[in-house]
């Protein structure tokens, strides 16, 4: 008595374990399906398949599963021997009895049996493409029919008739759910058609096309779309530090700057920043002493003390100038506070970068001290009358203002205005680092200037307490870079202290008006 319909894949799976013990088989090599009762059917499992002198290991072998077997769990098939181990399905008419198996080749059949099972519960479900739908002229059979077939994965065959389905597995086309029963197909997996940069901007296939600071390509990678770049370098806005900074808690807020986009590394440290490491002889300069008020203020800001008084940032554009951006800025502010707003232009950086040349780098960084020598000695004219154009050329340029128009006292200014007057300040005086004579300072007299290492994230600083954060070592030297920036200071806020009536130490946050960057 049989209870199973075999298939040709099952017929040449015994066939060659037959071969292994010499054994010669005689089954029918063709797709044959058994009726529902299946008794007596010659095509049916042979009644010499427990005669079979196998081994158990050379069993499994044939499988191509782990030897011993665990019987105890469902076998983890790969997918295509999943369906290659399809080998037929059971049929079992009302009152069959289970059998006992007492022998180890009737264990054997018991293994077969099991192995087959647990393949025919995957079908051949999963595989791609059209079968039932291809059926001419019906593509679909109702009942049983066993020439409803479509071949499928080279010489095997799948059913598109109802009598395919079964409890306990089947031998149906892939598509034969969606074709026959009317289900809906599942979508398709979506291929974005293009690539996404960090910004959320789509770009079709192919290229070149420029991302952040890079010239890069939108290329097909399996099921999804890249941008594959040659040449890459490292970009002044890093976007990956951008985002771990944004999704981290820190002392300052990030930002992405559409100014730096586009940039590169060296670009950014080379252009803008600009000031060169002070000389010893500077280093040594002593500091004033500052007689400090027993009563600051828990904050203070130049802007809300003079609002008319301080200048608006300026931009030095791709231009190390920091060091005559920061140099002017200081200097135009406090002529306004101290002359009672009488002279309040903003003081020209170009003729500090074009006549202060003097071992002096222009646009490649310069010293502050020299700068703040040529404002005493020989002052400068507002930006109105000698306008600023290096961030644009990325060249100090040739000086319009000459040492010798200072002397027959016939300076022209090269922009045509009217306003040729000349600014000079007196010598500049250094201070102490400690934040609380720093806002005494300010309070006096207005905003100071500073010099400070920053590094690569700097670029991305937005507001808080700006501390270096070492993301960028993680990813290797050639992403980490550091420099030296001048500023104005503006003003303190107390953010750390004890306010107790006693004590109140200043650990603070410098309001910086960045007039460099």
């Amino acid at each position: 008595m049989c209870y199973y319909r075999t298939s040709k894949t099952y017929t040449r799976m015994l066939m060659s374990l037959s071969k292994m013990r010499n054994e010669n088989y005689s089954g029918n090599k063709n797709t044959l399906r058994n009726s529902n009762s299946g008794h007596n059917n010659k095509n049916c499992i042979p009644k010499d398949i427990p005669s079979l002198l196998l081994t158990t290991e050379a069993f499994c072998q044939q499988l191509g599963v782990r030897y011993p077997p665990n019987f105890g769990a469902k076998l983890n098939l790969p997918f295509n021997k999943a369906h290659l181990l399809m080998l037929c399905d059971r049929t079992q008419p009302k009152g069959f009895a289970p059998v006992r198996f007492t022998t180890l080749p009737s264990m054997l059949l018991l293994f077969l049996t099991f192995v087959l099972s647990t393949a025919a519960e995957y079908g051949f479900q999963g595989i791609p493409g059209d079968y039932c739908l291809t059926r001419q002229p019906e593509q679909c059979c109702t009942s049983r029919n066993d020439e409803c077939t479509v071949p499928i994965l080279g010489n095997h065959l799948c059913y598109c008739d109802h009598f395919c389905k079964r409890v306990d597995g089947d031998d149906c086309c892939p598509d034969f759910k969606y074709v026959c029963e009317g289900f809906r197909p599942p979508p398709t997996p979506f291929i974005l058609d293009g690539c996404k940069d960090s910004t959320g901007a789509t770009y079709p296939p192919g290229g070149p096309y420029r991302i952040n600071c890079n010239t890069c390509s939108c290329i097909q990678v399996g099921n999804k779309y890249e941008f594959q770049c040659r040449n890459k370098t490292v970009c002044l806005i890093q976007e990956d530090i951008l985002e771990r900074m944004l999704h981290e808690r820190n002392s300052w807020t990030s930002a992405n700057y559409s100014t730096f986009w586009g940039k590169t590394l060296d670009e950014g440290f080379s252009y803008r920043l600009g000031t060169l490491l002070p000389e010893k002889s500077v280093k040594n300069m002593n500091e004033i002493l500052i007689e400090m008020s027993n009563f600051l203020p828990e904050s203070f800001d130049a802007r809300e003390r003079w609002p008319s008084f301080i200048h608006p940032v300026r931009d030095q554009g791709d231009c190390a100038s920091s060091w005559a951006f920061s140099t002017t800025a200081v200097s135009a502010d406090r002529l306004a506070i101290q002359s009672g707003g009488k002279f309040y232009n903003p003081l020209s950086v170009q003729q500090l970068l074009s006549c202060n040349q003097a071992r002096q780098r222009g646009c490649n960084g310069g010293y502050l001290d020299r700068a703040w020598w040529y404002i005493r000695k020989f002052g400068v004219v507002s930006d109105e009358c000698y306008t600023y154009t290096s961030g644009q050329t990325n060249q100090p340029g040739e000086c319009h203002i000459p040492r010798t128009a200072y002397l027959d006292g016939e300076i022209r200014c090269p922009s045509g205005s009217a306003d040729n007057r000349v600014y000079k300040m007196t010598p500049p005086y250094r201070i102490s680092t400690n934040e609380r004579e720093i806002m005494t300072e300010i309070m006096a007299n207005g905003p100071v200037q500073a010099t400070f290492l920053v590094h690569e994230d700097f670029f991305m600083y937005k507001s808080g307490v700006y501390q270096h954060l070492p993301y960028a070592n993680d990813k290797g030297p050639a992403y980490a870079r550091s420099g030296y920036h001048s500023v104005r200071i503006l003003g303190c806020v107390q953010i750390l202290g004890v306010k107790n009536g006693v004590k109140m130490d200043y650990s603070v946050f410098y309001v910086v008006k960045t007039t460099a960057i």
